[in-house]
């Protein structure tokens, strides 16, 4: 049975395609034959990918002894694959784009058995809005190798906008009006970067403004904490699975001000050497221990067991 995953643009930096390919890998290692289906054939370059094989739009036929492993946000793709004799798959990284392009209907009409869930948030919304079809949660995983501490930081606060692109420069700028003694602080911008220089520019930093939204998990918050950051700022809904007055200095959504408060807040414990900052650390430490890479292959083993029966 060939597993075939179908991967958006090699061009794209988005932090599902790399899951995409861990899994991939994953079921290799096991002794499954899963490919990735990328349009062009195209291998990405932005993080180091998996010896995975990469295949074009030629495999695209009608056969039975292939599953095809679709995304969520791209349900346009269902109905011409409706009729194929393909078992379907929907990998779920996030429930907000699941619902484009659905309509009344939902994924078990298109012949889809099971869901893959990256998130308690999006197992509960798959479980409501699905209920014909199985759903297994797979829990992202951080590379604590590649997102580490530095062992010189600076004074910068580092921050990515591609959710909140009119609300970053308003909250930046809120902040240096309302507490001039940080202006000295560089800001930085952590977009168009390979994840290597992500994890670089995080591990440098002592800040990290989460501008998450409309998430159903939020990844980069908890990288930036396993590069030794101390973040501030949105959960965007999804990271309240893991967010908490210990982990982070959290506002609800859109509450600017608070935001902006909790960024200050954020700031002033990285420059403490204190119990505060240690036990900061150490909550961040546990919250990480359920997002390991052992976690992410075991889940993915066992969902993978009973998709095959």
């Amino acid at each position: 049975m060939q597993i075939i995953f179908f991967c958006p643009p090699a061009t794209v930096i988005n932090g599902g395609i790399k899951f995409i390919f861990r899994m991939a890998d994953i079921l290799r290692a096991a002794g499954h034959e899963a490919v990735v289906l990328e349009e062009q054939g195209r291998r990405p370059a932005w993080f180091a990918v998996p010896d995975v094989p990469v295949v074009g739009q030629s495999v695209l036929q009608p056969d039975p002894k292939q599953i095809y492993v679709l995304p969520e946000d791209q349900t346009h793709m269902l109905e011409p694959l409706k009729a194929w004799p393909q078992r379907k798959v929907v990998y779920i990284q996030n429930h907000f784009y699941g619902a484009l392009g659905l309509a009344d209907a939902d994924y078990a009409a298109y012949g889809v058995t099971h869901l893959l869930c990256s998130s308690r948030t999006i197992f509960d919304y798959a479980r409501l809005r699905h209920p014909k079809l199985t759903a297994h949660i797979i829990p992202y995983a951080i590379d604590t190798s590649l997102f580490r501490p530095a062992p010189v930081r600076q004074n910068k606060i580092v921050f990515m906008p591609r959710k909140r692109p009119i609300e970053a420069p308003y909250i930046r700028d809120l902040f240096r009006f309302l507490y001039p003694e940080f202006r000295d602080w560089q800001w930085q911008e952590l977009s168009d970067l390979t994840e290597a220089d992500v994890a670089k520019a995080m591990s440098e930093a002592y800040v990290f403004l989460s501008l998450s939204r409309l998430e159903g998990f939020g990844l980069t918050p908890l990288e930036a904490m396993a590069a030794g950051c101390v973040v501030a700022g949105f959960t965007g809904i999804g990271g309240r699975e893991y967010a908490s007055p210990a982990n982070g200095f959290w506002a609800e959504e859109d509450d600017f001000p608070s935001c902006v408060k909790q960024l200050k807040e954020a700031v002033e414990l990285s420059q403490k050497e204190s119990p505060a900052r240690a036990a900061y650390t150490e909550t961040c430490r546990k919250t990480l221990a359920a997002y390991t890479p052992d976690v992410f292959r075991q889940a993915v083993k066992d969902a993978w067991e009973k998709i095959l029966l």
